[in-house]
């Protein structure tokens, strides 16, 4: 558990404004989406110790506190960066690689109640207000558009964007000429 939140600390404070390593840190350790990280990691070790009482405690507190759900069953890397806390939503199926960023509104979830979810790579920045549902993979750099509905897996290096979310292109392609 403390090497996932050194991790998440680090990526916390490397994201901040604020000048000076005692302000990045202060700034870091009081975000809403750190928090919600955090509790994350608790109800998750706490679960795996069979302690679930007290990990559901916490993750109701947590939700209520910051508006992120992340429920303790998610397979969560080391590394996630939530920028501008609220209204994640986060399907306990899910799994999300290392150094991932969310914004805030995303949703990663099933299209049906039990069904599957999502695969993020690693280093995937999903955009504010995203949709990403199903059994599908987001690749390893990919990148969500703000505001996109994902229902379709999207390449290593893609980038996503629209309603449905379509592939504009890959980071290391140019964008397709109009024809």
């Amino acid at each position: 558990m403390w090497p996932n939140v050194r991790d998440d600390f680090r990526r916390a404070c490397e994201h901040t404004s604020y000048r000076g390593r005692l302000r990045k840190r202060l700034h870091a350790l009081t975000a809403p989406g750190f928090q919600a990280v955090c509790g994350y990691r608790m109800t998750r070790w706490l679960l795996h110790r069979r302690v679930p009482v007290l990990g559901a405690l916490i993750q109701r507190s947590v939700e209520v506190w910051t508006g992120i759900s992340i429920p303790p069953e998610a397979a969560i890397g080391p590394g996630l960066l939530i920028h501008h806390f609220g209204g994640i939503v986060i399907n306990g199926q899910a799994v999300i690689g290392r150094d991932c960023t969310l914004h805030h509104g995303v949703t990663i979830g099933n299209r049906v109640a039990g069904g599957p979810s999502p695969t993020l790579g690693e280093r995937v920045m999903v955009g504010a207000g995203a949709v990403i549902l199903g059994d599908i993979t987001i690749g390893d750099d990919a990148q969500i558009g703000a505001n996109a509905v994902v229902l379709a897996s999207v390449p290593a290096g893609g980038i996503a964007v629209g309603v449905p979310a379509k592939i504009v292109r890959t980071k290391d392609a140019r964008p397709p000429r109009a024809s």
